[in-house]
């Protein structure tokens, strides 16, 4: 079991959730792509890696939600997804969701 409350949740949307829903699907189909949106917002990519951060919609867009943190889940409990923000992320970019 993770360490802190945000990689629990992580871990669940990210593993378990697309786990239990292979396991009820017919044999055969794949899981549906992740939705994409353009990001806006003052994240700091970490070199190397792939963060999900929470963010919210507005418009047609996402937006991050400020104050998130690994052990405090009150931003990820307001967001409508998790962003998928690659190592080379820029202010605009697109980026994947992987819904909540």
């Amino acid at each position: 079991m993770p360490g802190n409350p945000f990689a629990a949740l992580v871990a669940a949307v990210t593993l378990l959730q697309p786990l239990l829903t292979g396991l009820t699907r017919l044999a055969g189909r794949a899981l549906p792509d992740l939705p994409r949106a353009t990001l806006r917002g003052d994240a700091r990519p970490a070199p190397g890696r792939t963060r999900l951060v929470p963010v919210h919609r507005r418009d047609h867009e996402v937006h991050l939600i400020e104050g998130a943190h690994p052990g405090y889940l009150g931003p990820a409990a307001r967001a409508d997804a998790l962003a998928v923000l690659p190592p080379a992320w820029r202010n605009g970019m697109a980026v994947e969701l992987v819904p909540l």
